[in-house]
């Protein structure tokens, strides 16, 4: 009975230490849509240009990937006379710390800027979220 219940606490601690992802790779392409900045009708588009693998692993040994992204705003309201102009390229990684460790995460990318991206189990972007003048922009796709 004792090595049963050895066995059995060995087997739940390891299994509490393990971090499992699907390994989904972000898909390259681009997307746009159209949203509301400052009051003015705007496109947003975010390209995937390059994917690659980061050449670093997280605490559980699952590798991390690099991705290559530039993001657009571009708008304006000529009566008005307002414009909406933005470009970006950052490499976004999948890389994230966490306590005393590091941790890959399948659906989310950051840049050392602070801008995110979501993407879908299919690799798909779903989310671009960033800053412009201030304000945070979020893109649905």
């Amino acid at each position: 009975m004792k090595h049963i219940i050895i066995g059995l606490v060995a087997t739940l601690s390891l299994s509490a230490f393990a971090h499992e992802i699907e390994g989904t790779q972000m898909l390259k392409g681009s997307l746009k849509s159209k949203i509301v900045v400052n009051t003015v009708k705007t496109t947003c588009r975010v390209k995937v240009d390059k994917v690659k693998n980061l050449l670093l692993e997280d605490s559980f040994g699952n590798p991390a990937y690099n991705v290559k992204i530039a993001i657009e705003l571009d708008g304006s309201d000529l009566e008005r006379n307002l414009k909406v102009k933005y470009s970006k390229t950052s490499w976004f990684n999948n890389l994230f710390t966490e306590g005393n460790g590091t941790i890959v995460k399948d659906f989310d990318y950051v840049s050392p800027e602070g801008s995110e991206i979501k993407i879908d189990k299919d690799g798909r972007l779903k989310v671009a979220k960033f800053n412009y003048n201030g304000q945070n922009i979020t893109c649905s796709f």
